[in-house]
């Protein structure tokens, strides 16, 4: 693949997040954010509009200026306050940027997505430019499914107005391309570039021999999306024994209560906990503790946690609902349908069998995958061509 030398002026791309670093909670998205100015730094003049605090907090992050840009890791970031998301604000800000693409990282967030691209449709943003949508997994079916008597309308109603006519959609695996298309038609102009990785490091030389039971566990949100219900069922049902850590920040509070209800009903050698949430600079060396990272979620656009479980030499289960499908051919995991539970068990089971040379093997294996991923080349030449060959297109009428 040829990739593009930059041009002599990074064209600026306006990239409108609903969280940036250093939130965390957010998940994936943020990390890919933060890789991309890292990365295309060189060719790309990123700035970042995005929230004033994280996911939950009241109060905003420390020692920033609501409404100001300021620098963040090389990148330009203005962190809004109440009073810079609304409609006027937005266009006001779009035109005082004057970029050269619009980058959105949702399809369904009122302040970050809908309105920016109402205001592009009412002709307040100036110039026109090339818009570019990354909907980061909310077009797969398991996530549609989830308040589908809100999402439904919504997308009917985008369509039915236009909202998104002239937009590139980014799709970050083959399996979200056809998600796109089922949701936005044939017709969606759509460019695959997967999400930026970080940089993996050695795996040790000697992990630490596993003490009995096999330690598992599950790392994300806690919310029907990510399918921690499923994962609490599945661990329930091994008849070895087996300790689960869930970690990750409390989103849903009433999904937590009921999967609360499941834990409680845990047989004899079976241990189920919540730990709470792991910092993103904590991830990797909190997974190295386990044998197993368990996720069974409904949808995927990428997953950065099932990197971030390999790159630390942890093989993983997964649903079938991700672009991680060569995890069984590569030796690093183990990827199985939603819609067969026992066939969960029966990995768990086996794993739990492992003697110290298989450990090692599978500990050798998944970070190998992680390795390759993160230094691939076709991935990074992908994402710096979406940005410049959108850069250089003079955009359709919206």
């Amino acid at each position: 693949m040829e990739i593009q030398q930059p041009p002599s002026r990074r064209p600026v791309v306006l990239v409108f997040a609903p969280h940036y670093w250093p939130a965390f909670r957010a998940g994936g998205a943020v990390r890919t954010l933060r890789n991309m100015a890292a990365q295309l730094g060189d060719a790309i003049d990123f700035r970042y509009f995005t929230r004033d605090r994280d996911v939950g907090d009241t109060a905003p992050f420390a020692g920033i200026v609501p409404g100001e840009w300021g620098e963040v890791d090389g990148a330009r970031v203005m962190y809004a306050g109440d009073r810079e998301r609304g409609l006027s604000a937005i266009a006001r800000m779009i035109r005082a940027v004057d970029p050269d693409v619009v980058y959105l990282n949702s399809f369904f967030d009122a302040r970050f997505s809908l309105l920016p691209l109402v205001a592009r449709r009412l002709g307040m943003t100036g110039r026109r430019v090339p818009w570019v949508i990354a909907p980061r997994g909310e077009f797969s079916k398991g996530a549609l499914a989830l308040k589908a008597w809100k999402k439904k309308p919504c997308i009917a109603c985008c369509r039915a107005v236009g909202l998104h006519n002239g937009v590139i959609w980014q799709a970050s695996s083959d399996l979200e391309r056809e998600d796109i298309r089922r949701v936005m038609g044939t017709g969606a102009r759509i460019r695959v570039a997967a999400d930026l990785t970080e940089q993996v490091g050695p795996l040790p030389a000697v992990q630490p021999e596993r003490a009995a039971p096999m330690r598992v566990c599950f790392l994300s949100r806690l919310s029907p999306k990510k399918n921690l219900l499923y994962a609490i069922d599945v661990i329930r049902r091994v008849r070895q024994p087996i300790h689960l850590d869930i970690l990750g920040p409390l989103e849903d509070p009433a999904y937590w209560e009921t999967c609360q209800r499941a834990i409680a009903q845990a047989p004899a050698g079976c241990t189920i906990e919540w730990k709470g949430e792991v910092r993103h600079e904590d991830v990797r060396k909190t997974l190295a503790r386990y044998d197993l990272m368990l996720f069974p979620t409904l949808g995927e656009n990428f997953g950065h946690v099932i990197f971030e479980a390999l790159a630390a030499g942890v093989p993983v289960l997964v649903s079938d609902q991700t672009p991680w499908q060569d995890l069984d051919a590569r030796g690093s995991g183990w990827v199985r349908p939603l819609a067969d539970p026992q066939a969960f068990v029966e990995v768990l089971e086996s794993a739990a069998g492992r003697d110290a040379a298989a450990l090692r093997a599978a500990a050798v294996a998944a970070h190998a995958h992680a390795l390759e991923v993160s230094r691939s080349a076709a991935v990074l030449g992908a994402n710096r061509e979406l940005f410049l060959d959108a850069a250089s297109e003079v955009p359709p009428a919206g």
